[in-house]
């Protein structure tokens, strides 16, 4: 190898290195754009903030913050063009929030073990006494799916559970059946549960 060769490619080699840190010092910067404006939007609270990315698809930079609080995990952006600083802290805190109460109703209860999945949620921020926008759940794949349905119902009934859509799914027979209900069908017999049953696929 030459030595104009040589000092070429180590020219190259340390324009490439300053560029690199260049890029990282001004991701750096916008990393802690995101975490003052964190402290001085919620300055009751604490929060840490992960390393900036970019994402030239949608034109902005993003990071993962997390509220040292109470441990909630939310997107935090910043537009290319607009400068503006976007997140959703309360949004994901009220999701974790809704999601939690209805898990903490079947878990440990007669029936957990009929069920594969449960989510839900409510306006924002999250209302203890609130309704439910919609509760989804899945339940697992045995025969006594009408009975199930019943005791679900009769559970979120008993635990004072108010929602507008409650989405109830199961798979049987190579199908996956649903039905649509809300907390005013919580008396619904068996008969009327798998009347109102459809097949989706």
């Amino acid at each position: 190898m030459g030595k104009k060769v040589k000092i070429f490619l180590t020219s190259m080699l340390g324009i490439l290195l300053v560029l690199i840190l260049i890029a990282l010092i001004f991701l750096m910067s916008i990393r802690g754009e995101f975490a003052r404006y964190l402290d001085e939007k919620y300055s009751e609270i604490s929060f840490t903030v992960g390393f900036t990315r970019v994402d030239f698809i949608y034109g902005e930079f993003y990071a993962k913050a997390t509220c040292l609080d109470d441990y909630t995990n939310f997107p935090i952006t910043k537009s290319f063009k607009t400068k503006e600083i976007h997140e959703d802290y309360v949004q994901y805190k009220s999701k974790d929030q809704y999601n939690s109460r209805i898990k903490e109703i079947f878990y440990g209860s007669w029936i957990e073990n009929k069920i594969k999945s449960v989510t839900g949620g409510g306006k924002i921020p999250f209302e203890n006494g609130g309704t439910y926008t919609q509760i989804n759940i899945h339940l697992t794949d045995e025969e006594e799916h009408i009975s199930d349905i019943e005791k679900v119902l009769h559970l979120l009934k008993e635990n004072n559970i108010s929602a507008e859509r409650i989405i109830l799914s199961y798979e049987k027979d190579k199908h996956v059946y649903e039905i649509r209900l809300s907390s005013d069908n919580y008396s619904l017999t068996e008969k009327e549960i798998e009347a109102k049953v459809e097949r989706i696929k």
